[in-house]
């Protein structure tokens, strides 16, 4: 169980939540530093006695440099997820090297369990989704997809990330266009119906139809709503500029 805080630990701590909320990442031991115009021996020495009193932990890896990961959060449905990078994405929304280990961060999550939840590091602009070189994209495994979101599924066998237009009405059944502005009668929402995903890829334009066309001939993969469960996860979060 936590203990209690002397008032320099309260406000380093307060200052260490402050810092992950806004920024998806731990302070450095240096800026904790500057920040309480104290040296870094005694800002480590803060931490030792903040980890012994259960409210964090910190450390240093080769992958991840120096870190400091927060414990409780009790009471809230808010969780400090420690999150895996596991793969990559190219310009055209393929998943490569996964999964691969390249590194970990914390991140507030809500109502996501750690076990599920996993990241992936962009490299290459996706301007079509504006994604960019370097973001990195949060999932959860276990997040049904809906309409909008951005999501991984497999052209053949390979992943890609995929955006879910809409839903059909049941499993053979295509979506209709309709011009109407009216809520869509729930009986056609029944998950008895089996509805399927209508998708695109998120790097799907004109200048890459060409390439998903082939694809999708080599992959002997049709273009066509598929079924949810092939979904491998879906979007949280996309985190741009993030240090870790």
């Amino acid at each position: 169980m936590p203990h209690s805080l002397s008032d320099r630990q309260k406000e380093i701590l307060g200052y260490i939540r402050s810092y992950v909320a806004a920024n998806e990442c731990s302070p450095r031991l240096e800026e904790i530093a500057t920040q309480f115009n104290i040296k870094s021996p005694t800002v480590h020495k803060i931490l030792e006695a903040l980890q012994s009193k259960g409210y964090l932990y910190f450390g240093r890896d080769s992958v991840s440099g120096f870190f400091i990961r927060l414990i409780e959060r009790a009471g809230s449905a808010e969780k400090m997820v420690e999150i895996a990078l596991t793969g990559k994405v190219n310009q055209y929304g393929e998943l490569y090297e996964f999964p691969e280990k390249h590194g970990h961060f914390a991140s507030v999550l809500i109502g996501s369990e750690p076990d599920e939840v996993f990241a992936l590091f962009l490299t290459a602009d996706i301007p079509q989704v504006n994604m960019s070189n370097q973001d990195i994209l949060i999932f959860d495994m276990g997040k049904k997809p809906q309409p909008g979101d951005v999501c991984i599924a497999p052209i053949g066998d390979r992943l890609f990330l995929i955006q879910v237009a809409s839903k059909t009405y049941d499993e053979i059944t295509p979506s209709l266009v309709v011009a109407q502005q009216y809520p869509v009668p729930s009986i056609y929402s029944n998950p008895e119906f089996k509805q399927k995903l209508n998708w695109y890829p998120v790097a799907y334009n004109e200048d890459s139809h060409d390439y998903f066309t082939k694809l999708a001939i080599e992959q002997k993969f049709p273009m066509e709503a598929i079924s949810s469960d092939l979904v491998v996860a879906t979007a949280l979060r996309l985190i741009r500029s993030l240090a870790f």
